[in-house]
């Protein structure tokens, strides 16, 4: 087969130069070149391939270590980030800590001072029912036998409120808190008037609005600054009282112990005092002047020496009887025969009363 192909080459071989025109010779060289040529192909196209093959490695070989620096650097990072957020962290609990602590601390704090307040609301409400009582302290000797009192230097006669006359508990309230019976101690529409007139007024104007129930507190417990902390004390204590007594309990407390005249306090010695009679005798229109008299008593007083406070008198009496008018305490008849006896002028007739010079005394209801 190899001696069959070798000639059958040879003889193709002889057929293609004589065909081209060549020698022997020439086409022996010309083959020559040409298997030259390609051997150079083969021998560029291997190391074009080896230097391809070198450039990926290397390629590779940088990449590798760009990678490797490149995931040090974000481990780094990472740790970096990681101590950060861990600390961060810590300092976030730390300050939570710190605030859940401060706000047990304050609730604590608060429910040690309400408990106190309270405290100190029962103790007032428990000595306030002793001094409505208006009982005076009896000093007596070792054998037991009695050498005096205390706290009876003022006039003063207490009476249940079945004995004051209907007008004179209406008379009051109209005048003084006409919603007396809806408030809880302290009139939000009224209070909330006289804050504003004494905001406005930059605080020159007092603050007003007290109501029959502040004023009961004012009086027993002879607290008259104009401050703030002193009002916001006056309503709380008020706010007790309503808790602790009823309506009824406070409205008698109150008429009890008002001042109405010179070392004159209740309606029953105001009613002995300026008419010489008991309160439950009072007819409407004395018992509107009662009323009346309350944010001022000196000042509307009959018997001061060398004044005529009758146009006075007139004007405030039949102020009230209008607005007891205006509630519907009385009917229009009550009110124009009232009136008409205003307008020709009250019989006053001074009781036998030891009373007291004194200078201008106005009612808490003002002052407040």
């Amino acid at each position: 087969m190899n001696k069959l192909e070798s000639s059958r080459r040879r003889k193709t071989s002889r057929a293609r130069h004589s065909s081209e025109g060549l020698s022997r010779e020439e086409y022996v060289e010309r083959v020559k070149r040409r298997k030259n040529n390609e051997i150079d192909d083969i021998i560029n196209d291997s190391q074009g391939r080896k230097s391809a093959s070198t450039s990926r490695k290397n390629s590779r070989g940088t990449s590798r270590k760009v990678t490797k620096r490149s995931s040090k650097r974000k481990n780094a990072k990472n740790d970096i980030d990681g101590n950060m957020q861990e600390e961060l962290d810590t300092k976030t609990r730390i300050k939570k800590m710190i605030i859940k602590i401060l706000i047990r601390v304050l609730i604590i704090v608060l429910i040690i001072l309400f408990i106190l307040f309270i405290i100190s609301l029962v103790r007032f409400t428990s000595i306030a029912k002793q001094m409505i009582k208006n009982t005076p302290s009896i000093i007596v000797d070792t054998s037991g036998e009695k050498i005096g009192e205390v706290g009876n230097e003022r006039n003063r006669k207490n009476i249940s409120f079945e004995e004051m006359p209907d007008n004179l508990k209406n008379a009051y309230v109209a005048i003084e808190d006409e919603r007396f019976y809806k408030h809880g101690g302290v009139d939000i529409k009224r209070t909330g008037a006289a804050t504003l007139n004494y905001i406005f007024s930059f605080g020159k104007a007092s603050f007003g609005g007290s109501t029959i129930t502040q004023q009961l507190v004012k009086n027993l417990t002879g607290n008259t600054k104009a401050t703030v902390t002193r009002k916001v004390d006056e309503w709380t204590k008020a706010m007790a009282l309503e808790v602790a007594m009823s309506k009824e309990e406070i409205l008698e407390a109150y008429l009890n112990i008002i001042y109405v005249g010179p070392n004159v306090y209740g309606v029953e010695t105001g009613a002995e005092y300026y008419f010489s009679k008991h309160a439950k005798d009072l007819s409407l229109e004395e018992c509107a002047f009662l009323a009346g008299i309350n944010h001022a008593p000196n000042a509307y007083n009959p018997f001061r020496e060398g004044e005529d406070n009758s146009e006075k008198i007139k004007k405030r009496t039949n102020t009230v009887l209008s607005k007891m008018l205006e509630l519907k305490y009385i009917s229009q008849e009550d009110y124009n025969k009232a009136k008409e006896k205003v307008d020709n002028g009250l019989k006053f007739k001074r009781g036998d009363i030891e009373v007291e010079k004194e200078g201008e005394i106005y009612s808490y209801h003002t002052d407040a």
